[in-house]
């Protein structure tokens, strides 16, 4: 018979199975009541807290909450229902940490006391795998490109809303579809991309694919297989992105391309795309070894800016190149570049390298080269790096223009100028030969007048003698206005002084008031004001010559009126006649060699003509008009000061 183990003994037993579970269950596991006092702790939650028992014990529960607003929560809910079950709470470990743990909490009567038993399950990690899940399932949906979802047989199982937008369908509609109704080739999918997938794994290339509307469009497809854990082909994934615009944007460019190469080939001018970063490295190595001055560098060292020249490698030039150069391909031409180099042209070379060594990025100059033929050309060169690639040089645009009929027309130029020049010389001393030899058989005449009117005693031989002294009088003046107008005819410019306008036309008046008494006529200065302008001192002749010739010419005038006007910009005289100069042709008033009658004789006009372009010469006007009684006005305008300071 068996003998039976006493009640206590069982007890002991029991109490130890169980103490033996809660020590050593995974869980965490504590007993608290309700006031918030620690009973008991197993090592799980004491480690998940990182407190131990007599720490727990010591601090209380409500230490271990990282806010005490969510344990009142957790004690209402449990008042209310009498148990909480997977409720997850923010804890504070004793480093201060805060963590995430899911709590089940049951109210227990141990003793006749109430307790809470509550076990905990550190939940962080599992949190952190949630929200990852989510960032990556949030960065799938909108992901810029489409993501597509199929299962092994071909059957779309999830697209992003990229691909919607792509395809026109929704989420929903896309479900179960196969892909081969997608595509255009209703049988490409089946044919070559999946079979392709099962047996490498993966498949990247174009395909053309249908819009909702029926619209085709291409789409660049990069797929691959999705295996399990155990590496077993599950699904199939692709990244979808939609190539219209690319194609677009590729035919824009290959239309631009193309045309750019058509202008590039038939340009008239001779065109080449050079690359010289070699140049540019050997310069930056020149200067990582010291040299500063690149101008006294290749100027004492000739050699090195031959040695430059083959290492510029030109990538390609245009067919105008080739007919300058007189070769009969591209390839003779680039091959035989030595032979197009004279020593002017070595000269140039050397500016150029100057030029990089000082980081220009455009450059231009003349030069003499040679075509393929040995034929010697002018041209004007010109080139400019391409943008981007400033740093090295790499890309340069040249251009090249024949000058070499313009360098002979300006030699034939400068050769006529020459001669012109030489021309107005002789001719200039010419007129002064001839002045001087009129003057003295002039002087010789009037000196034989003079003295045959001393003995001339008869009033009507007197009368011819005077006639003939007044002839004479007129050829010197004549020759006198000739000489001076030929003179200033020929000046391009004057050198102007600053003076007053007001001093001039007094001075000019003041000397002519004798012979205007002597011809009975008064002359009104109403110039009262000063007027600054910028001159040279021969402008007196203007005055001088529109006031003598009304005073010579002018029948029946008796007061000639000088006034003047302020404009904008302009100083404006008047010379007033209101008496003499009736009927007179004003508008060929200062043409050479045409002038108004006065006892039958016709006047020069040179006095006239003088003064019209003197008046140009200052940037001025002068014009003629009638006064309402009949008369006539001379006008004159001169810039003044302050305009010839702003605008000049």
């Amino acid at each position: 018979m068996r003998k039976r183990e006493k009640p206590g003994a069982d007890l002991k037993t029991i109490n130890e199975k169980y103490r033996l579970l809660f020590e050593a269950a995974p869980v965490g596991i504590g007993i608290a009541d309700l006031e918030g006092n620690v009973l008991d702790a197993n090592p799980s939650i004491q480690k998940m807290m990182g407190f131990t028992l007599e720490e727990l014990r010591s601090v209380g529960v409500g230490a271990t909450y990282a806010e005490p607003e969510e344990r009142m929560a957790l004690l209402k809910a449990l008042k209310e229902k009498g148990i909480v079950r997977d409720r997850e709470v923010k804890l504070k470990r004793k480093d201060g940490t805060i963590y995430t743990a899911l709590m089940n909490v049951d109210l227990v009567e141990l003793c006749g006391r109430k307790l809470l038993l509550t076990t905990a399950r550190d939940i962080t990690e599992r949190k952190q795998a949630e929200e990852m899940l989510r960032l990556l399932s949030s960065a799938v949906e909108e992901a810029p490109d489409g993501v597509q979802i199929v299962d092994l047989n071909g059957y779309i199982i999830y697209s992003n809303r990229a691909v919607e937008r792509m395809y026109g369908f929704s989420g929903e509609e896309f479900r179960r579809k196969h892909v081969n109704e997608m595509n255009v080739d209703p049988d490409f999918a089946a044919d070559i991309i999946i079979p392709c997938i099962k047996k490498y794994g993966c498949w990247v290339g174009e395909l053309m694919v249908k819009h909702r509307n029926g619209r085709e469009f291409p789409v660049w497809l990069n797929t691959s297989l999705v295996k399990n854990s155990k590496g077993e082909p599950i699904a199939m994934v692709g990244i979808i992105r939609d190539m219209t615009e690319r194609r677009g944007f590729e035919e824009t460019l290959r239309v631009s391309e193309e045309r750019y190469r058509n202008l590039f080939e038939d340009s008239p001018i001779s065109l080449w795309e050079e690359d010289s970063s070699d140049i540019k490295n050997y310069i930056d190595d020149l200067r990582s070894k010291g040299v500063e001055d690149f101008r006294e560098y290749f100027e004492t060292h000739p050699e090195e800016v031959i040695r430059c020249t083959a290492m510029v490698k030109v990538v390609n030039v245009n067919k105008a190149t080739v007919s300058l150069f007189r070769a009969f391909s591209k390839k003779e031409l680039m091959d035989g570049l030595g032979q197009i180099f004279t020593e002017h042209s070595y000269g140039l070379f050397k500016e150029e390298l100057i030029a990089i060594a000082q980081g220009e990025t455009e450059f231009e100059g003349e030069d003499v080269v040679k075509t393929m033929a040995g034929n010697v050309i002018h041209v004007y060169l010109k080139w400019s790096v391409a943008p981007g690639h400033e740093a090295d040089y790499s890309k340069r645009h040249v251009s090249i223009m024949d000058i070499t009929e313009r360098k002979r027309v300006e030699k034939a130029i400068k050769k006529y100028a020459g001669e012109l020049e030489e021309s107005n010389r002789m001719k200039e001393l010419f007129i002064d030969i001839m002045r001087r030899d009129l003057m003295n058989h002039l002087a010789t005449a009037s000196g034989f007048i003079e003295l045959l009117k001393e003995d001339e005693t008869q009033l009507q031989k007197r009368s011819y003698i005077e006639s003939v002294e007044r002839s004479l009088a007129r050829a010197t003046e004549l020759i006198d206005s000739a000489t001076k107008f030929f003179r200033i005819e020929s000046l391009e410019s004057l050198e102007f002084i600053d003076m007053d306008l007001k001093g001039v036309i007094e001075e000019v008046i003041e000397n002519l008031r004798p012979s205007a008494a002597k011809a009975g006529i008064d002359i009104e200065n109403n110039v009262t004001r000063s007027m600054p302008i910028r001159a040279n001192k021969i402008i007196e002749e203007v005055f001088a010559s529109l006031i003598s010739n009304v005073i010579k010419y002018a029948l029946g005038s008796k007061r000639i009126i000088v006034n003047s006007e302020e404009g904008d910009t302009f100083w404006k005289i008047k010379i007033i006649d209101r008496e003499g100069l009736k009927d007179m042709d004003k508008t060929v008033v200062f043409d050479m060699l045409c002038g108004v009658e006065k006892s039958g004789v016709k006047s020069s006009g040179l006095g006239l003509a003088i003064a019209r372009r003197v008046v140009r010469l200052h940037r001025g006007g002068i014009g003629v008009e009638d006064t309402p009684d009949g008369g006539a006005v001379f006008i004159v305008e001169l810039p003044k000061l302050e305009y010839l300071y702003q605008h000049h």
